[in-house]
């Protein structure tokens, strides 16, 4: 993928062809530090069900759970740590401080995805990749793809 693109989705189908494409691209960044990955769009606008497939391209074989109530998934792969965090109930820094957000961000080779960064204040001021979804219909969606890194 390049460093900015525009892809209209219409289907599941498309959904997972493109998950494949940014989870091969996230096995080929080597940081020490998180690689964070932004997922920004309206309610409804599939940010997890993009998340769960690029989860199960990254190899996550067991069931991959929406984390709007327990805010952060985590999952193991390859001697890494995934999180998969929904900011979408947070309301202040303090519930972040509680949760240990800085100390996921400083975890090594780990991936961060976070649905809602917005809502993380200062702890999500950059990102490698942000991926942006936005309704074009009832079943299409156009997913923004900036690359940071």
């Amino acid at each position: 993928m390049k460093n900015s693109q525009k892809i209209i989705l219409k289907s599941l189908e498309d959904t997972k062809k493109v998950a494949k494409e940014i989870a091969n691209e996230l096995e080929t960044y080597i940081k020490t530090k998180s690689l964070i990955i932004f997922l920004k769009g309206e309610l409804g606008s599939g940010k997890t069900t993009l998340t769960k497939e690029i989860l199960k391209r990254l190899g996550i074989h067991e069931p991959v759970t929406s984390p709007t109530f327990t805010i952060i998934e985590p999952y193991s792969i390859k001697n890494k740590k995934i999180y998969h965090m929904d900011l979408y109930r947070i309301e202040n820094r303090k519930e972040l401080e509680v949760l240990g957000i800085e100390e996921y961000l400083n975890e090594n080779e780990s991936m961060i995805f976070v649905e809602w960064p917005e809502k993380g204040g200062d702890f999500f001021n950059y990102c490698d990749l942000e991926l942006k979804l936005n309704h074009v219909d009832e079943n299409s969606r156009e997913l923004i793809y900036k690359n940071f890194i």
